[in-house]
């Protein structure tokens, strides 16, 4: 049981995740009908730049504030 709750909580989380990347998306394009492919890269660098600071040994929530700053 405790496996079916792990998967679900990492579906809802990834499924979060990938519904925000796509609402950014269809936000731009409708405000401007430009497809921005940057977006992806933004969320790439700042997903690197959160798991090298928490490998560097800062706590989640301090990489996770400093991402946000960044």
């Amino acid at each position: 049981m405790d496996i079916f709750v792990q998967q679900v909580v990492s579906g809802l989380a990834t499924g979060g995740i990938y519904g925000s990347l796509a609402l950014a998306l269809v936000m731009i394009y409708q405000a401007t009908d430009v497809v921005n492919y940057a977006q992806g890269e933004m969320a790439m660098f700042s997903t690197y730049l959160a798991w090298t600071l928490i490998n560097a040994g800062l706590p989640y929530w301090v990489a996770f504030a400093a991402t946000l700053a960044i």
